[in-house]
């Protein structure tokens, strides 16, 4: 049942990014997810809100198959990030506000993608590890040259999504022990 709610949700959460997206569009500058929220600021905290639930409860379901713990203290960094960011106006007029929202986003995103790469690491999905590593340098290389965009925010987590999905509905893999 765990591994059907994570992928209906995960699901659910890149149809509603898909959609909330379109208000600003998927390239350039205006279709960034925060300068939408200045105009749909519902639809803004319902996205945050979704996207942290699903990279949450698939997280949550993925290190409950291991053995480590500490990735609950990052939830609770990762959810304070997210709150920040989606109750605080990307509005550089409001100094404050604007403040509190880009370090409420950075801290959600690092904090969000550290916690993923680590659960590939530790359980030993390199594949998956590689790929996140290669996200996550390449988005940030990316936010660098063209700032932010629709595209670049969103893939780093449709992508983990899709991993996260992928990781949590394999069978576990046994070890054959040769006598």
């Amino acid at each position: 049942m765990k591994k059907i709610f994570c992928l209906c949700l995960s699901f659910a959460t890149i149809v509603y990014s898909i959609y909330y997206a379109t208000f600003g569009g998927f390239v350039g500058n205006s279709g960034a997810l925060s300068k939408i929220g200045l105009t749909h600021p519902v639809l803004f905290i319902i996205w945050g809100m979704i996207t942290c639930l699903a990279l949450f409860y698939n997280l949550i379901v993925g290190y409950g198959k291991t053995k480590y713990k500490f990735y609950i203290p990052l939830l609770i960094i990762a959810f304070i990030g997210m709150v920040l960011t989606v109750t605080n106006d990307f509005d550089y007029s409001q100094r404050n506000d604007y403040l509190l929202h880009c370090i409420g986003s950075m801290t959600f995103s690092a904090v969000m993608g550290i916690t993923v790469f680590l659960l590939f690491l530790l359980s030993k999905n390199y594949t998956f590890t590689i790929i996140s590593g290669v996200i996550l340098i390449g988005d940030l290389i990316f936010l660098i040259i063209f700032k932010e965009t629709a595209i670049i925010e969103l893939t780093p987590i449709f992508a983990g999504l899709i991993m996260l999905g992928i990781h949590n509905t394999r069978r576990e893999r046994k070890a054959v022990e040769i006598k």
